[in-house]
């Protein structure tokens, strides 16, 4: 399995997707420091199977010296992340264990989004992933889980842990479709795109087709042509499998509210 290490530089790779959607999803995010992310996460993952994390084992896994592994153990067990006994180990707290959940699962959907979306292999995936599991905020975490479709598990088959947001469960629960059974005339909002191919995905993030933004279903083309959408300001002809894949919630309009309501 791989794990993080202490932080360091990585090259970026090259996304293949337009630089609009990729800006927005990184932003000063932590309270806690990068560094010490890391150690709640390699703690995270040597609890797994016993119940303390042994100092030696904490600094093997981030290749740092027992000396200062044990200087940050103290630091954050006073600042109740972790439970620590010196010479014995460390175990995270709920507090700590809230964190920890939180940047392993931003990690494994940034890899399933660098695999699926982007076309990186799995080492590439799980470098950039240890760089950006620090700096995405939690809004830009659930608009790629959205753009991946809500994935469970890692590109190694690792679990993704569950969204602690209470509202992440919208993306579950509201009903989507495909944007091709749309009527003409109808508008919706992406939700998510679902394709076994990525180079598909990322064709259809390239012309703007991302969670959040409206679209319009205008007008179909007789004979098997594609639809005519609108996609905020830009009017696109999408073929109809492209539109299968992309996912949407239908807006209702305020007669077919008042409708629905008597």
């Amino acid at each position: 399995m791989f794990r993080c290490v202490a932080p360091k530089s990585f090259n970026n790779l090259d996304l293949g997707v337009p630089k609009f959607y990729i800006s927005h999803l990184t932003s000063s995010m932590p309270m806690l420091s990068e560094i010490a992310e890391e150690y709640l996460e390699a703690i995270y993952d040597l609890t797994q199977h016993s119940k303390l994390a042994k100092t030696s084992d904490i600094a093997a896994a981030m290749k740092l010296t027992p000396a200062s592994v044990s200087e940050m153990l103290q630091k954050l067990s006073a600042d109740h992340y972790i439970n620590y006994e010196k010479y014995h180990g460390a175990s995270l707290t709920n507090k700590g264990m809230e964190v920890a959940l939180k940047i392993k699962r931003k990690h494994r959907l940034l890899e399933r989004f660098l695999v699926d979306i982007v076309g990186a292999n799995r080492t590439e995936s799980h470098e950039e992933a240890c760089r950006l599991e620090h700096v995405i905020s939690d809004d830009s975490a659930k608009t790629i889980c959205q753009l991946t479709n809500n994935p469970q598990f890692c590109p190694d088959g690792e679990p993704i842990p569950a969204c602690l947001d209470k509202d992440c469960a919208t993306c579950d629960t509201e009903p989507s479709v495909p944007l091709d059974t749309l009527n003409d005339g109808d508008s919706a909002e992406i939700v998510c795109l679902r394709s076994s191919e990525s180079t598909d995905l990322r064709r259809l993030i390239s012309m703007g087709f991302v969670p959040g933004r409206t679209v319009k279903l205008e007008e179909r083309i007789p004979m098997g042509g594609p639809l005519l959408v609108k996609l905020e300001q830009s009017r696109i002809a999408l073929a109809k499998d492209f539109a299968r894949s992309v996912l949407v919630h239908r807006h209702v309009s305020r007669k077919r509210a008042i409708e629905t309501a008597k």
